[in-house]
């Protein structure tokens, strides 16, 4: 999903340690790049593609820092010690979820236009990218 979750089980929380983890520059690339990869995948008309710099820019934002909130996630749980502040995670996890919040209404305010300009087709491939859907996982 777009935004992910908080709360993963402890089946998920394997050793990573030799994960690679990528700077900022390369979580910027990374997010342009699916930004890119979008806007190949919609086929925008002229008139369509007016509307796309404000869009891609939020996309931009919003996937670099879903990333990096998961790296810094993976990060803090192998260099944590002991057992964990309960209370404290739910205040970082409800800030977190705040900042994530208004981010996506930043995407949805610079969606709008060019969302009501695509036709049925590109809306589904739109959707298909914000919340990592695909036809195959549809029909698991």
């Amino acid at each position: 999903m777009l935004i992910g979750s908080a709360a993963i089980g402890p089946a998920m929380a394997r050793d990573r340690s030799d994960r690679v983890e990528l700077t900022a520059s390369q979580l910027t690339d990374r997010a342009a790049a699916r930004a890119a990869q979008l806007k190949a995948d919609l086929r925008l008309t002229p008139e369509q593609d007016k509307n796309w710099s404000g869009v891609q820019a939020e996309l931009v934002n919003v996937w670099k820092k879903h990333d990096e909130h998961r790296q810094s996630w993976r990060i803090a749980r192998a260099n944590q010690a002991g057992s964990a502040d309960l209370i404290e995670q739910m205040r970082k996890d409800g800030d977190d979820w705040i900042e994530r919040g208004n981010d996506l209404k930043k995407l949805a305010d610079a969606s709008q236009p060019l969302y009501a300009s695509l036709n049925d087709q590109q809306k589904q491939r739109f959707g298909e990218a914000l919340f990592h859907r695909s036809r195959d996982r549809r029909s698991d």
